[in-house]
């Protein structure tokens, strides 16, 4: 497979992970978001059609789980020293983004709120609180369930990782390395959309919260951008070097 082509995979299998997350958040045309009192765990509700801070920031946290869990994960596989580098600073990094967000999303911003084995059995159970809680909406004349969002933040990030590992673990040297790195450049660019839009219906210590992780994510996707770079240039080194 050509270089352009392993690129091309990975940011498609990144944009399929976190597109429908990006969604989730988008408010209704003219819509402003408004805090609420009610909490439940990491969730606060708001009223229908609403989005509170603390869900807000929930969803952040959730993203920022993700990226600790992809490093790690590509930390255990990759054998190139520089990639080393790179999932060692975005690890420590989104974690020092998740202390900050702990404000607002207390229970999301903790080590294992987040676990690719546990999609299952995240799900809510007839009968169990999270089932009860959840709101009913009404569409014409039939009433549906409504959908927590945090919830479904957090089912869509367990399964992106569930799905990025499956496809990484076909990987191995040179074009794990290069798959991944290319996969962090699409998450990382999805990312900072989700937080620019987000960062306008936020409200002032969240919205400094947002700006700081904004500016973490522009500086990891350079990093990614530079690395595939380096891959690259290795890559050409090694094939002229064969060919003499």
């Amino acid at each position: 497979m050509s270089f352009k082509k392993l690129v091309a995979s990975s940011v498609c299998t990144a944009v399929l992970c976190t597109t429908v997350s990006a969604q989730e958040t988008k408010p209704s045309q003219g819509s402003k978001l408004q805090p609420t009192s009610v909490v439940q765990g990491a969730n606060k509700t708001a009223s229908p059609g609403r989005v509170s801070q603390e869900q807000l920031a929930a969803c952040f946290a959730l993203d920022n789980q993700e990226q600790i869990i992809l490093a790690k994960f590509a930390q255990e596989k990759t054998k190139n020293k520089d990639v080393t580098q790179f999932v060692k600073m975005i690890a420590e990094e989104h974690q020092a983004c998740l202390k900050k967000l702990s404000k607002f999303a207390p229970e999301a911003s903790k080590e294992g709120y987040l676990v690719a084995t546990q999609v299952e059995q995240s799900l809510p159970r007839e009968g169990s609180p999270l089932a009860a809680a959840s709101p009913s909406v009404k569409t014409g004349d039939v009433t549906a369930p409504g959908v927590d969002m945090v919830q479904l933040q957090r089912e869509l990030a367990q399964q992106c990782i569930i799905d990025s590992q499956k496809y990484l673990s076909t990987k191995d040297g040179e074009e794990f390395d290069k798959c991944f790195v290319g996969m962090q450049i699409a998450k990382h660019a999805s990312m900072r959309t989700k937080l620019t839009v987000s960062h306008r219906h936020t409200s002032d210590q969240l919205q400094q919260i947002v700006l700081d992780v904004i500016q973490v994510t522009e500086k990891h996707m350079k990093a990614a951008e530079d690395l595939m770079a380096k891959l690259a240039d290795a890559d050409s080194d090694s094939v002229a070097e064969t060919s003499k």
